[in-house]
């Protein structure tokens, strides 16, 4: 009778714990409003705190959950809840950044200066052009500056493409980090540093043309300080020049069409004294596109990655579980020049794999890292998964490169179906490309061939995933992934 009782008590403090344990999952849930859920890593958190807001064009769509340190202690990752509202403006393409008081200089201006009173927020910027809506549980990578397409006075993160350059002038008439370069009076680039040279004898001016306008630079380019000028004499009247630079100087410079050569990365010119003095062409007749522009030399081939995932399954009764997994993937520039990889989401995103039985599994601390086959190490972050269920996620690498190159896109089909005779091609944990060998589907999924590209007469037209609800592979067909996460 004793053990009968003993028994019973035990099985009633069970029920007792597993119930408490439920109803405070209950609450939980209950807690939880419905929304878009990101996470975000900065190099520094800037004191972001849990509870403070997310905004888009100034009005609150969300909310900061939490701020962490990442898995590498490398960055500090904040958890948010954008409301649905907001939700449908957080795209691929979107700028997040934690808006803190800067300041500019004399003439540069100052941002952010609600937060002297008032604790930090994220904010975030989507360009006009909006590409994909974020998924949720995205892992994105925030920038440590506002775009400057959103505040003018702040700098633009250099993209792949840019022609980086420098500017040698007599000295500096009031030009900072941020102030425009002009061509044609239209902006094709901005300042990125300016400082004296060691011999002390001009001024050094680190330049940054964008990528779309970099062929406006040829090594017959004229460049001058834009200063307001005023030339001309009393009976035939005088002309004002560059008086747009009355309050803020910048760059300008002007080649006439078709003069000189294009130039390359670290290119550097002297500036001008004076503005110099020329005729500006006028609109051709016929206007064409000019398609001789070259950009960086890329490979004819596929272009192969390791790619290595970590993140933490936090549980409620037991240890916490860590997961690490390995695989492959392909990579390429998409329409914008981003550097994107494709791979299997079951390789990338815990929680499309990972079951709890008390819901969806809690993945913390996730780190995604790319290795390419020079060596290179590079952080990625996760910015689309088929919305279908499929095994198939993009990653996107933070801080390429400008002279990273990827798969052509001629070697890379979006088909809607699996057809014909594929090959596998991998990599394997040295980052060297494994032995191409025949695919067959039903095979288990390992780090050999976990991510691995389909191949069919030279072009990548899948990733061997996973089947859906197994461990077995499958060939996944890239006819889900959206248009502006493809190649040009």
């Amino acid at each position: 009778m004793h053990r009968l009782r003993y028994f019973i008590g035990l099985v009633t403090l069970a029920l007792a714990a597993v119930s408490a344990i439920w109803i405070v999952r209950l609450l939980r849930s209950y807690d939880e409003r419905p929304g878009l859920s990101l996470s975000v890593e900065f190099r520094n958190a800037r004191g972001l705190r849990a509870g403070t807001d997310v905004r888009y064009r100034g009005i609150t769509v969300g909310t900061v959950r939490s701020v962490a340190i990442s898995g590498d202690g490398r960055k500090a990752v904040a958890q948010l809840l954008i409301e649905p509202t907001g939700a449908r403006h957080a795209c691929v393409n979107s700028n997040f950044w934690v808006v803190t008081p800067r300041f500019g200089g004399l003439t540069g201006g100052a941002t952010g200066l609600d937060t002297l009173v008032r604790d930090s927020y994220i904010s975030f910027y989507t360009p006009p052009n909006s590409g994909s809506e974020l998924s949720d549980g995205s892992l994105l990578a925030g920038s440590e500056r506002p775009p400057s397409n959103a505040e003018p006075e702040a700098l633009d993160d250099v993209q792949h493409g840019d022609l980086l350059m420098t500017l040698l002038v007599p000295e500096n008439h009031g030009l900072i980090p941020g102030s425009a370069v002009i061509f044609r009076g239209m902006q094709t680039g901005d300042v990125r540093s300016v400082t004296l040279a060691p011999s002390g004898t001009h001024v050094e001016v680190d330049l940054r043309i964008s990528r779309k306008h970099r062929h406006t630079v040829t090594d017959k380019a004229q460049f001058w300080v834009a200063r307001p000028t005023v030339t001309g004499a009393l009976l035939s009247g005088f002309t004002v020049s560059d008086v747009s630079a009355l309050l803020t100087p910048f760059i300008s410079y002007y080649v006439g069409p078709g003069e000189g050569v294009l130039v390359q990365d670290g290119y550097r010119a002297a500036a001008e004294l004076a503005r110099p003095s020329f005729e500006v062409s006028p609109v051709p007749g016929k206007a064409v596109q000019q398609n001789n522009v070259r950009g960086p030399i890329v490979s004819d081939d596929v272009v192969l990655v390791r790619v290595v995932y970590a993140a933490l399954e936090r549980d409620t009764l037991s240890r916490d579980d860590p997961i690490k997994r390995e695989g492959s993937g392909v990579l390429y520039l998409d329409s914008s020049g981003r550097a994107v990889v494709i791979t299997a989401r079951s390789l990338v995103d815990a929680s499309f794999t990972e079951g709890d039985f008390w819901g969806d599994p809690e993945i913390d601390n996730e780190v995604i890292k790319v290795h390419l086959k020079d060596g290179t190490v590079m952080r990625a972050g996760r910015v689309w998964v088929d919305p279908k269920g499929h095994d198939l996620a993009a990653l996107m690498l933070e801080d390429a490169r400008p002279d990273l190159t990827g798969t052509p896109s001629k070697r890379i089909v979006f088909v809607s179906k699996a057809e014909g005779q594929f090959q596998l091609r991998a990599v394997g944990p040295d980052g060297a490309e494994l032995p191409t060998q025949p695919l067959t589907e039903g095979l288990p999924i390992t780090e050999d061939n976990h991510g691995a590209s389909a191949v069919a007469d030279g072009k990548v037209t899948g990733i061997f995933g996973r089947k859906p609800g197994g461990t077995v592979s499958t060939v996944v067909v890239l006819g889900q992934l959206p248009e502006d996460l493809r190649p040009r």
